[in-house]
């Protein structure tokens, strides 16, 4: 049994206030309500969060005003980007990619988004939703989503969710891309773009390339380096030929460099810790036969675990540790993914509409960036500023002040008590549904059922009309 909401979270309430302008007052309470629910753990059922306040809101209402009512969610979004610029002054930015499957069991052909998808992690096809995330860091306290898209695949056939849309087909890359040229749009800096191997390909790296930003990208081991060729190439009549270079792929590369660089921490004094390293890293610029022009790249090992990654960049002077340092900052967002799937329940979205998908993929969002921000003010406001906490410790807080609410109203609101215990009595009494009992209808032969005369086939029966038998 989960202790009901007492009272809407209070850096909730005033943490959305960005978006009235876009909702009238009974949306604006509605989405303080399932907001403050979802951080005080129902999860994204709507049951569940309409008995946490006592039915105050059916789930009918609910469920109207998250896929039904009438407002914009990208109006909602450009609030919230303004938002950020307006309570953030950040002089570091990073822009990290990155996709996420949300898994869902049952009634997938009817959620908005659910496709047969493969999981790399479960190595299966799966039926998910597949996002895809644009998330900002400074690389210290400042972390918040800024955009995101859904991915739907190019199957060609009509969901039933569509409703006789036809959805255009885009690419993750091109889905990424769209989110940094708005963002890039709205006034935000060219800041340093990090993404895993699965983005480390050609267009993608043409378009950062035409956007002007700097990145730091994993690249997949199997790329070719142009390397120059110990003889002159000539054609069959004797002539030199254009491509002067062989091609080789990048371990084999790297394995030609003997010079390189531990990277880790170092000893620590007071603690007696001695140093640690982390990776062994080669560094080199080069040619890919795939890309145009001259790249940072480097070789990442790691000792302990016995893995190899390959780091690109187009910044020719950034040094093998700076690289390294700069494309760790993208672990942050699998650090959101985690939250927003164990804490926040993303992956319990089952609503079937496509606004009703959104604006929850829109709050669990606006709920990063308020715990993040919340955490912010509180190891920066003041004298003497506080040691940042990790969201699951302000989620577990705001639970203990609610905690203590709930404490309080048992003692002395007695009509609180009587609304609990009335909300909880329906929740525990269900009836089961009666069993029919099977009466014959008709006697029929075995032309009308629609049976060949072959045992165990089948052809489409006649229309019946059935007729309950007299005698």
């Amino acid at each position: 049994m989960t202790i009901p909401c007492v009272q809407r979270l209070s850096f909730v309430v005033a943490g959305l206030s960005f978006l009235q302008p876009a909702l009238t007052t009974i949306q604006y309470d509605n989405l303080t309500l399932i907001a403050t629910a979802l951080i005080l753990g129902s999860g994204f059922n709507l049951s569940k969060i309409s008995r946490m306040w006592l039915a105050e809101k059916s789930v009918s209402t609910l469920s109207h005003f998250l896929s039904d009512a009438k407002f914009s969610t990208w109006e909602m979004q450009m609030l919230y980007i303004m938002q950020i610029q307006k309570v953030y002054k950040i002089t570091e930015y990073f822009y990290i990619i990155d996709d996420t499957l949300n898994h869902h069991s049952r009634f997938c052909k009817w959620i908005h988004g659910i496709f047969i998808l493969f999981d790399h992690v479960l190595g299966t096809n799966v039926k998910a939703l597949c996002i895809v995330i644009l998330y900002l860091s400074d690389g210290g306290l400042i972390k918040c989503p800024l955009s995101f898209r859904i991915y739907y695949q190019d199957t060609g056939k009509v969901l039933p969710w569509q409703r006789r849309k036809q959805l255009a087909y885009q690419t993750k890359y091109e889905l990424a891309i769209e989110m940094l040229e708005g963002i890039i749009e709205s006034g935000w800096p060219h800041g340093v773009v990090l993404a895993d191997s699965w983005y480390g390909i050609r267009p993608f790296i043409k378009e950062l390339s035409r956007l002007n930003l700097t990145y730091v990208i994993e690249i997949k081991a199997d790329l070719l380096l142009k390397t120059p060729c110990q003889e002159p190439k000539r054609t069959p009549t004797g002539r030199l030929t254009k491509k002067q270079y062989d091609l080789i792929k990048v371990p084999a590369f790297f394995r030609s460099i003997l010079l390189f660089t531990r990277c880790g921490f170092s000893r620590d004094i007071e603690t007696g810790k001695k140093e640690k390293v982390l990776y062994y890293l080669k560094i080199a610029t080069v040619r890919f036969n795939a890309f145009p022009g001259k790249y940072r790249l480097v070789e990442s090992v790691d000792p302990t675990k016995h893995t190899t990654k390959y780091l690109l960049t187009n910044q020719l002077t950034w040094e093998a540790t700076k690289i390294i340092s700069v494309y760790s900052h993208r672990w942050v967002i699998e650090e959101f993914f985690r939250n927003a799937k164990q804490l926040l329940d993303m992956d319990g979205v089952m609503l079937r509409s496509e606004q009703g998908i959104t604006l929850a993929l829109c709050l669990v969002s606006w709920l990063d960036f308020l715990l993040h921000f919340e955490n912010h003010k509180r190891s920066t406001t003041g004298e003497l500023p506080q040691e940042p906490v990790t969201i699951p410790s302000i989620i577990c807080q705001a639970q203990y002040e609610n905690l203590e609410g709930f404490v309080e109203c048992m003692h002395n609101d007695e009509d609180f008590v009587h609304r609990w215990c009335e909300v909880e009595k329906k929740n525990v009494y269900r009836k089961r549904k009666k069993r029919k009992e099977l009466i014959k209808i008709e006697d029929s032969d075995r032309e009308e059922l629609g049976l060949d005369h072959g045992i165990g086939h089948f052809r489409p029966p006649k229309t019946i009309t059935a007729r309950v038998h007299r005698g």
